[in-house]
């Protein structure tokens, strides 16, 4: 496989991603204009707040170190091997490979 095929297959794969992430971001704004509309939720939309919650803690747990540290675009592969390695997800949920939607 060439280098620009991976480079393509990989900017897809991130792409694909954050049109997923900003889906469930507008699916929680929903949720939240109910919850303050009506003043309350049920539990399968209290599961997207909180998953969503957690995707973007994530990315900014992710995206702030990454443009603040000299040299974290090389650690941070690294770093997400070594947390998978120890079964800790790291990755938002539209970027983990096993969720099957990407």
């Amino acid at each position: 496989m060439s280098v620009e095929a991976i480079i393509e297959e990989q900017a897809y794969h991130f792409l694909k991603g954050l049109v997923i992430e900003f889906d469930g971001d507008r699916e929680a704004l929903f949720v939240i204009r109910q919850f303050l509309s009506t003043g309350s939720i049920d539990a399968s939309q209290e599961h997207l707040l909180k998953t969503q919650l957690a995707d973007t803690l994530k990315i900014a747990g992710i995206g702030i170190p990454f443009i603040l540290i000299p040299g974290a675009s090389v650690l941070m592969p690294i770093l997400l091997r070594v947390a998978s390695k120890y079964r800790i997800n790291l990755l938002p949920v539209a970027f983990s490979n096993n969720k099957g939607a990407v």
